[in-house]
């Protein structure tokens, strides 16, 4: 329906409006969407020769202007349904369906996350109730969605703040900010200077003159000057010094929120948690250090890089006893494997061992019941030995055979043989697959973990049995080790590659290809 059919004076019907928009969205995907971007039919390129060197920069360009003013309608679109939301609300007819809140409600009639359905009723209320000039900068596009959201998450979050956004700003030649963006590598966090320390501090008692803006007004005019993050500072300066004692009390609600829960699932452990910001940026911090940069030839994705650096820092800690050294301690990981399976290894291998120390415990059973070793270990005549496959011990989950060969290169080795009543028959002395002196003598020798360019220290890394894997008869010695980080220890095992030493390090993969070559230490 054309416009001139309706009185200026009154407002078209909401949804003859949304039928003209959705009509002019599909023209406006026809004009500019993926398949026009580079044929004539897009509009973009006309009164322009075809085939002209200028004509695809123009084209460009104009497709700058296009990106820009979408973003620009987004928010005048988002703003007006930011408008909407409250009084559907309001009207409690959403209360009928059965949903316990308005934002599930939202969730389920808009098809979007609960979490995003929540930020979006947020943001409502409080461009409703404490920020009706931003809503209508928003709704006249003068504003971006970032301020928007920074302005509805930082200034509103206490009483005294939302107050003070509609009390008048004084002092305000003392608080004008710089109107330059901050340095990529500016120590200025803020994006402040300290621009609004005096204004804040002296507004008491001050009489303001007669048209003063007010706080949310001014804040409103300095968004013109600055980008979104600069910006950002400039809200949180105003509102620690509206309210100094909300962020106390933001970090003591955190500090009652803050939990880690880490339980056991089908095949792993899921972690979830929260954690105030200054454990979470220590614990990103730490984690970031373990991290490191990726070497060459790792394609992991940056969460399962995360996720293996989360697990070094805990062998780390356990490693070097920084907790302590008690059994509760100390091993940090066990390992029960049936004693003739064990044997079966341990008959091809010397095991010798003066170091206290553990990364992980192997403890082996052995059982003088029916149907396996009695406690000598030896078979039993007319018994057929029961191979129990190896198991973690603190859950009795099975252990991958490959694990149990990595493990049993660089760990230690405890024999508790048990009776047919599970009683506790002998616990042999704890022995160790490499010795203390063997291991100095290796990262002496190697330095850090040898594979490609990876530089983990000798604290992340295990010995590895090099040229002839410990489980299939490789004697303990200098030239039959080699250090490798836990990741890369993993990755030679379960790819089959071989390595060999002249000169330095080198690999091989299983179809023979040489793939890394490491120079020796000096």
């Amino acid at each position: 329906m054309a416009a001139d059919q309706y009185d200026s004076d009154v407002p078209r019907p909401v949804e003859s409006i949304l039928a003209e928009l959705e009509h002019l969205l599909d023209e406006l995907a026809h004009a500019a969407g993926p398949d026009a971007l580079d044929g004539a039919r897009a509009g973009l390129g006309a009164g322009l020769g075809a085939g002209s060197a200028s004509r695809g920069a123009v084209e460009i360009s104009r497709l700058v202007e296009v990106s820009a003013r979408l973003r620009v309608a987004g928010t005048r679109m988002d703003a007006v349904r930011w408008s909407v939301l409250p009084r559907i609300e309001a009207a409690g007819l959403w209360a009928q369906s059965g949903a316990r809140t308005f934002a599930l409600w939202l969730a389920r009639a808009e098809d979007v996350q609960a979490g995003t359905a929540k930020r979006e009723v947020r943001t409502a209320r409080a461009l409703r109730d404490h920020l009706p000039a931003t809503l209508t900068k928003a709704l006249a596009g003068h504003i971006s969605e970032d301020k928007v959201r920074a302005l509805v998450e930082v200034a509103t979050t206490s009483t005294e703040r939302t107050q003070a956004l509609g009390a008048p700003a004084v002092d305000l030649a003392t608080i004008e900010p710089a109107p330059h963006e901050p340095a990529p590598d500016s120590t200025d966090t803020d994006g402040t200077d300290g621009a609004l320390d005096g204004a804040l501090d002296g507004a008491d008692g001050v009489v303001p003159a007669v048209g003063s803006p007010t706080w949310e007004e001014q804040l409103l005019d300095w968004s013109r000057q600055n980008g979104p993050d600069r910006f950002r500072g400039l809200v949180r300066y105003f509102a620690r010094h509206a309210d100094p004692e909300a962020d106390e009390r933001g970090y003591v609600k955190a500090k009652d929120r803050e939990y880690v829960d880490v339980s056991p699932t089908l095949g792993g452990y899921h972690l979830s948690g929260f954690l105030t910001e200054e454990h979470g940026q220590a614990l990103t911090t730490a984690i970031g250090s373990v991290m490191g940069a990726p070497a060459a030839g790792d394609d992991r994705t940056p969460g399962q890089r995360r996720a293996q650096a989360l697990a070094d820092i805990a062998r780390v800690v356990l490693d070097n006893a920084h907790t302590g050294t008690g059994a509760s301690v100390r091993p940090h990981l066990s390992v029960t494997v049936s004693w003739s399976e064990l044997q079966a290894l341990a008959a091809k291998n010397q095991i010798n061992d003066d170091r206290p120390s553990t990364a992980t415990t192997i403890s082996t059973a052995g059982a003088a019941g029916p149907g396996s070793a009695g406690a000598n270990g030896r078979r039993r005549p007319g018994v057929p030995t029961i191979k129990t496959p190896a198991v973690f011990t603190e859950t009795n989950h099975p252990v991958p055979a490959s694990l149990l060969r990595r493990l049993a290169c660089d760990s230690q080795i405890t024999r508790i043989v048990f009776g047919p009543d599970s009683q506790i028959l002998d616990v042999g002395r704890s022995q160790r697959t490499i010795t203390g002196q063997l291991r100095r003598a290796v990262i002496a020798r190697d330095k850090h973990c040898v594979l490609g360019q990876c530089d983990q220290p000798p604290s992340r890394c295990e010995v590895h049995h090099a040229l002839r894997h410990w489980a299939d008869g490789g004697e303990t010695s200098a030239s039959n080790a080699a250090l490798l980080c836990w990741h890369h220890h993993d990755l030679v095992d379960s790819q089959g590659i071989t390595m060999h030493y002249d000169n330095g390090w080198h690999f091989t993969d299983r179809d023979g290809h040489p793939i890394h070559t490491t120079s020796p230490s000096t």
